[in-house]
């Protein structure tokens, strides 16, 4: 009997936007999976924000001011609301089960310690990048990347993208492995209209995954249990780093 697909969506204040939520809410309806929206408070930055040197500076202006905790906690808050009231409008949209949580921490840690869910981080918003304006559609297609390891856990990530590419989500899928891959891969992996190619990697370290040049709205995809040879340094780190959206299969 198969279990419930449960994707839980990893959130902050630089990773909400209206087109990546909607991405991952109709890649839910198409996986028959529910949502759990958790928003980090980064306990970090709260942290910082109670020193009494703590400094921000505008990146419009350059403007530099005090960091306050007080008004850090107010923008987390409402950073968390916008994140709330748009996941919970998009769900009702696709009509797809979504609940939503707030917790403090560091973002990866705290999703990690979720057990039970696939995992989906939306990826860092660049100020200083300029993206070609999207119009959002719950059609739109997406090049994704599967890492292969020999896992349970990635044939389940195998199944996801066909079912995904079968309902257009997907137009182009490469997989990348360290090691030769196996023939019946291939040919599980043919969908009309989607384009498979396949690269050899020195490493599918996860911490290697910023040396991927790759158009900046592909998927990357791999299984959950890779994440465990992070350090606990690399596992706080790598969201901020990672400009590619994320999503770990359990």
């Amino acid at each position: 009997m198969q279990t419930e697909r449960r994707i839980l969506i990893a959130l902050d204040a630089l990773s909400i936007t209206e087109a990546s939520l909607l991405s991952l809410v109709t890649m839910a309806r198409w996986l028959n999976a529910s949502l759990a929206g958790l928003y980090i408070e980064d306990s970090r930055l709260l942290a910082a924000a109670g020193l009494p040197f703590a400094r921000e500076i505008s990146s419009l202006s350059g403007e530099e001011r005090l960091l306050g905790r007080d008004a850090m906690i107010r923008s987390s808050k409402m950073a968390s609301s916008r994140a709330q009231r748009l996941l919970e409008q998009l769900s009702s949209q696709q009509q797809v089960t979504c609940t939503f949580h707030i917790e403090s921490g560091m973002l990866a840690p705290c999703a990690l310690s979720h057990e039970g869910y696939d995992i989906f981080f939306p990826g860092r918003i660049r100020t200083s990048a300029r993206p070609r304006p999207r119009r959002l559609s719950s059609r739109a297609s997406q090049p994704l990347v599967l890492i292969y390891d020999a896992s349970p856990q990635f044939h389940r990530a195998l199944e996801v993208v066909r079912r995904l590419a079968v309902n257009g989500m997907v137009s182009d899928v490469t997989l990348l492995s360290d090691t030769a891959l196996p023939a019946e891969i291939a040919d599980q992996l043919p969908v009309d209209g989607v384009r498979v190619h396949f690269q050899r990697v020195k490493s599918i370290h996860p911490g290697h995954l910023l040396c991927l040049r790759l158009p900046a709205e592909s998927l990357i995809m791999m299984s959950k249990m890779n994440f465990e040879k992070l350090s606990a340094t690399e596992l706080a780190d790598l969201p901020d780093l990672l400009p590619y959206p994320l999503m770990l299969i359990a």
